[in-house]
């Protein structure tokens, strides 16, 4: 056999080789997307379904909520918590709706991906990790709208409690005395010594003797002077001198 003939066998063998090598793999990659497509598909799909009833419970909680603001609220107060409450419903099932959204979409991307692979007009790799961001994408979307859902009822649930809520009871009542008011009574004391009292005295009139002073029997015609005598006599000689009595002297 010549040279160039043993090179073209073995040209032919090293290519026989490759193919056979690359095609196995190829198996094996379109094996491994078959499963893994399978799999996020079905997680997609269970995870989307229930975002759809989310959105339609948080619906029905934001028109609950809505309806009990249009009721009428017993107070003022009330009426502004319930407005407030409806709006906060209208939001939560708003974020509700897009989420479902959001998670139908990813298993529509996850459903396509599938259909790629089974049909044969994607790469496996490439389809697998598609499918996989789907279900990703669908998982979180149906946990933004189970909780938009919960939201909403909460909202709707302060809302029906807002409109229903009494008036705060009233202050009690002042209690104002009907009967007779006693007068206020002041009392003082003072040193039974001290000088007190408005009065004058005649020390003419009560010198009996003459002597230019009063005496405890001569200042008994004057009721005043007697109870007091002690604290106007200043040296308490027992008679009241003109210098004691000045100033109650006529």
């Amino acid at each position: 056999m010549s040279y160039l003939n043993k090179q073209r066998l073995l040209a032919l063998a090293l290519v026989s080789a490759f193919g056979g090598s690359g095609t196995a793999l190829a198996q094996q990659d379109g094996a491994r997307a078959d499963v893994s497509t399978r799999a996020n598909l079905d997680t997609a799909v269970q995870d989307a379904r229930p975002a759809r009833t989310d959105a339609e419970m948080a619906q029905q909680a934001a028109e609950q909520a809505e309806a009990a603001k249009r009721s009428g609220a017993v107070t003022a107060e009330g009426a502004a918590q319930a407005e407030y409450s409806a709006w906060q419903a209208d939001q939560a099932s708003k974020q509700a709706q897009a989420a479902a959204a959001e998670a139908s979409n990813a298993a529509n991307d996850a459903g396509a991906a599938r259909s790629a692979v089974v049909g044969g007009t994607a790469v496996p790799r490439q389809a697998g990790a598609e499918s996989q961001q789907a279900a990703s994408s669908a998982s979180m979307a149906g946990t933004e709208a189970r909780a938009a859902a919960a939201e909403a009822a909460i909202a709707a649930s302060e809302a029906q409690r807002a409109v229903t809520a009494p008036p705060p009871p009233p202050p009690p009542p002042q209690v104002v005395p009907t009967g007779p008011v006693e007068p206020q009574v002041t009392i003082t004391s003072s040193h039974p010594d001290s000088v007190v009292g408005d009065y004058k005295v005649d020390m003419a009139a009560l010198d009996g003797n003459g002597d230019g002073a009063l005496s405890r029997s001569e200042a008994r015609l004057n009721a005043t002077l007697t109870a007091e005598f002690d604290a106007v006599d200043n040296d308490h000689d027992g008679r009241l001198t003109a210098d004691e009595l000045k100033g109650w002297m006529r």
